[in-house]
């Protein structure tokens, strides 16, 4: 009797799932995650999660796992950062588990540490860049360049250099790598092929200095937007490192920072800032003016986030945010940027 109700129960799910693949294309509009929310015109969309290998389970798999009661091993534990290749392969830093790929096109997810020769524990800030990943681990204490794959490429910096690199961002304009590491309370910038160029900050609360910055992003113009999270900032600085202009200030208001953490750029220079006490990510344009914010407080629907840290944004202004507490990562398609 056990076999026939768990193949009765089979196939009432599989055609749940047929009819759920069956809805109109109308009621699905009806159902999406906007923001601003109707009657205002959307400006961002959710799009996903990725969040384990469920991700990639077909409609027949997930039927069976729920009459199984199993789910996958691999799934996302302290998620911290995120970057992809813009091709669909998405890669997370997880602060228990190493480096995560979610590859989208092959439909798994790979541990990716497991190939490295080096140990690729503590995994913090990662960054994509010219077919290769940066990675920032605390265990090593400095910046490593890998393959797609996982393999070693260079290392960057003296040994030690970085007790904490919460940050790594690829410049692609001018082909460099920028670490943030908030224990030494600087920004370096190194040339992709290992030469260090120049060394920004050092621990204080005037234009130029930082208390813990947390993360970093370049504009067209390889200017650089630091996050400085103790100071509740942004400071903005030019290629060479020389202190442009700064805006934002401690408040729990929009607009405002409380516990500010990554930061990226869109293709129209709008500025994100998440913040990981707002539970959201505010958006500025280059005048720094407030535009919109995205999410709430949310333990358990896609509204919001749970202490978020990590952002990127891709070529086709898709974004990437580290829901750490929540376990995942959230992804959204920006509709209308100007």
């Amino acid at each position: 009797m056990k076999a026939i109700n768990k193949i009765n129960w089979l196939i009432i799910l599989l055609a749940s799932l047929i009819i759920g693949c069956g809805v109109s294309k109308d009621t699905q509009k009806e159902n999406e995650i906007v923001w601003p929310a109707p009657p205002d015109e959307p400006r961002v969309k959710y799009i996903k999660t990725l969040q384990s290998e469920d991700e990639f389970l077909s409609g027949f798999g997930k039927a069976a796992q729920i009459i199984t009661g199993k789910t996958s091993d691999l799934r996302l534990m302290r998620p911290f950062d995120v970057t992809t290749d813009g091709k669909g392969k998405v890669f997370v830093s997880d602060m228990e588990q190493g480096l995560i790929l979610f590859d989208e096109v092959n439909k798994k997810v790979v541990p990716l540490g497991a190939k490295s020769t080096l140990p690729l524990g503590r995994i913090v800030g990662i960054a994509f860049g010219n077919e290769k990943l940066f990675v920032g681990s605390t265990e090593l204490r400095g910046i490593v360049a890998l393959t797609l794959d996982g393999s070693v490429i260079r290392t960057y910096g003296s040994k030690g250099q970085f007790p904490n690199p919460v940050d790594v961002t690829y410049d692609k304009y001018l082909n460099r790598i920028i670490v943030v590491d908030n224990k030494i309370h600087q920004v370096v910038v190194f040339s992709e092929d290992g030469d260090s160029l120049f060394t920004i900050g050092e621990r204080g609360e005037e234009d130029g200095q930082f208390n813990f910055p947390q993360s970093a992003a370049v504009d067209k113009e390889s200017n650089i937007y630091v996050v400085d999270a103790f100071n509740f900032r942004v400071q903005v600085f030019d290629k060479d490192g020389k202190y442009l202009r700064k805006f934002g200030q401690q408040g729990n208001v929009f607009g405002m920072f409380e516990r500010p953490k990554g930061i990226a750029l869109d293709s129209y220079g709008n500025i994100y800032v998440v913040d990981a006490m707002h539970n959201n990510f505010q958006i500025f344009n280059k005048d720094f003016d407030l535009l919109m914010f995205v999410g709430r407080y949310s333990d358990r629907d896609n509204l919001g986030f749970l202490n978020p840290v990590g952002i990127t944004i891709d070529e086709n202004n898709r974004i990437y945010v580290a829901d750490q507490v929540n376990e995942r990562v959230q992804i959204f398609q920006l509709l209308k940027g100007n």
